[in-house]
């Protein structure tokens, strides 16, 4: 080889070696630290991306995996002692499935229902086998039903069809609701009534607890508010009666036997006038009540859409009195009472009351004091619209704007307190007698299987009050056989930063812990618990074990008190 050609070489040799060396110089620059190099290097971690929206709820505040739960100590509560006693009475009302909520009848016709691009079914089923009730204004002025395929006349703001019915019923079974549904009284025509009805126990089946004739009749007329008027001066009790038996008849020739709730309705003149119509199959006594209604009143006045008259116990006493008179009117006629229809207030749009923390108190308050009084079904007016700009007191809202709400739903702080009162077990509510000025109430259930269920609600403002002692007495009235003791095992809180705060936080139950953990109530042996302002405590209490003389008088598994 001569020379020329091995200097040739040679350079081209080191042209190769430069350009490895220039790679391996600017390797870092290019793809980043090499992980092989250096003891603290760590490979780049993956993620995986979220699941659709649809394959998830939204339930702002709500945590699943809490731990464990600990009550305040009771060293940091202050002032005198809340007494609570309870008992059980022959007719208690049982729990379970009494719950849920109320749409207006043209949300019948919403595409949420069974799609599988909607997390509306996962979403109600975090609530335990709901009800769902559908009525409303709509039925009787924008709802309009059709199994033929008829045009829709100009005032029909919802068409509602069969197809519709099947796809609600789908979402029924999946979450183990039972279901009421309003029919159209406000256009006079019977027979397409009817044939709704007919629809309905098809596709609902052993589901569909009863029909309703009308929604709020006593509302048909009134010289205020000609807007929601769909009958003349003449209408009245009387002609509502009449009313009635001419659908009842329709009912009778296309589904006999078809159950009928009414009036729907929060006049008391209105429920001994569907008592009183004499038409058959009557199967409950509905009434609609909403406590804030007095939506420009003084000061004076306990109904204002205020936080402060939402949590007062004037407003407790208040729901005794309105609700008691329905139980009344329900047990001369033998019926049992249902509100179908309510919510914190009436007054249209935004107000204090709107969205809060002091509203899912109030929620769980409400459902129990209702359930003390007898009311065996309970319904909150809801709404599939979005959650700006829709309606402001519905625990339900969509995700999207007012335009094009989607199919997205997430859940309010009412919608949290509907969660709690979920946990309870099935059994009997307790009556309570609870001293002091009723910001401090305690409810109580007896499950079937002899545990206790407690809820300690606070309406206090956390921002202003403390911790305060509350000391429970084991219930009376209990059947032969019932636990002499139950240990306190676990419990869930519902609570906020104060009362006016747009977000509440509720944990999934879970083990006590802390100086509470293993304390027993006995019959002899009350039990001293704290509760904690602006929260709601669910407290559960299991029988405690008493020994078997045949073991032998064995030590008592029973924990310390």
């Amino acid at each position: 080889m001569t020379r020329q050609r091995w200097l040739l070489l040679g350079a081209a040799l080191i042209a190769i070696a430069l350009v490895i060396t220039g790679t391996f110089a600017l390797r870092p620059l290019l793809t980043g630290p090499d992980p092989a190099f250096g003891p603290d290097a760590t490979a780049s971690p993956t993620t995986s991306p979220p699941p659709p929206p649809w394959e998830s709820t939204s339930l702002p505040g709500y945590d699943p995996d809490p731990g464990e739960l600990e009550l305040t100590p009771l060293d940091q509560a202050q002032g005198e002692a809340i007494t609570v006693s309870l008992a059980l009475e022959p007719d208690a009302v049982t729990t379970g499935g009494e719950v849920g909520l109320s749409f207006d009848a043209t949300e019948l016709a919403n595409p949420m229902w069974d799609s599988d691009r909607s997390n509306l079914t996962l979403t109600l089923q975090e609530l335990d086998r709901p009800v769902l009730r559908f009525g409303g204004n709509g039925v009787d002025r924008r709802m309009w039903w059709t199994s033929s395929g008829e045009p829709a006349p100009e005032w029909a703001e919802a068409t509602v069809t069969p197809k519709d019915l099947e796809r609600v019923a789908a979402v029924a079974d999946e979450v183990d609701a039972e279901v009421t549904i309003a029919l159209d009284l406000g256009h006079d025509d019977p027979a397409r009534a009817a044939d709704m009805a007919a629809h309905a126990h098809q596709a609902f089946g052993d589901r569909l607890l009863a029909v309703a004739i009308g929604n709020e009749p006593n509302g048909y007329f009134h010289p205020n508010q000609p807007q929601l008027a769909v009958r003349g001066e003449a209408w009245g009790p009387y002609a509502y009666q009449a009313s009635l038996r001419e659908y009842s008849q329709a009912l009778q020739k296309t589904v006999p036997g078809l159950p009928i709730a009414g009036p729907g309705a929060y006049d008391a003149t209105w429920w001994r006038a569907f008592a009183d119509s004499g038409i058959p199959d009557q199967r409950a006594l509905s009434m609609h009540w909403y406590p804030l209604w007095d939506c420009g009143g003084p000061a004076s006045s306990i109904a204002n859409p205020t936080v402060d008259d939402l949590t007062s116990p004037e407003l407790r006493e208040q729901a005794r009195h309105i609700i008691g008179m329905g139980a009344d009117v329900a047990s001369e006629n033998d019926l049992p009472l249902w509100i179908e229809e309510t919510g914190p207030t009436s007054c249209p749009g935004t107000n204090d009351t709107s969205r809060t923390h002091a509203q899912a108190l109030w929620t769980v308050d409400f459902v129990m004091t209702a359930a003390e009084l007898g009311v065996e079904r309970m319904a909150f007016h809801s709404t599939l619209q979005a959650c700006q700009g829709g309606a402001p007191m519905s625990p339900l809202c969509a995700t999207g704007d007012l335009a094009d709400p989607g199919l997205i739903v997430e859940g309010r702080t009412s919608y949290l307190a509907l969660m709690l009162l979920g946990q309870l077990p099935d059994g009997r509510v307790l009556s309570p007698a609870v001293s002091g000025d009723g910001m401090v109430m305690v409810h109580g259930v007896l499950a079937e299987d002899g545990s206790l269920a407690l809820m300690v609600v606070d309406l206090r403002d956390p921002t202003t009050a403390e911790a305060a002692p509350v000391q429970i007495s084991a219930p009376s009235g209990l059947p032969a056989g019932a636990a002499a003791s139950w240990e306190l095992t676990e419990g869930s809180r519902l609570s906020g930063e104060a009362l006016i705060s747009q977000e509440s936080t509720l944990t999934a139950p879970a083990p006590i812990t802390g100086e509470f953990a293993g304390a027993t109530l006995g019959r002899a042996a009350p039990m001293t618990v704290t509760s904690d302002p602006g929260a709601v405590a669910l407290l559960r209490f299991e029988p405690v074990r008493e020994p078997d003389p045949s073991d032998g008088g064995g030590e008592s598994t029973a924990p310390r008190a």
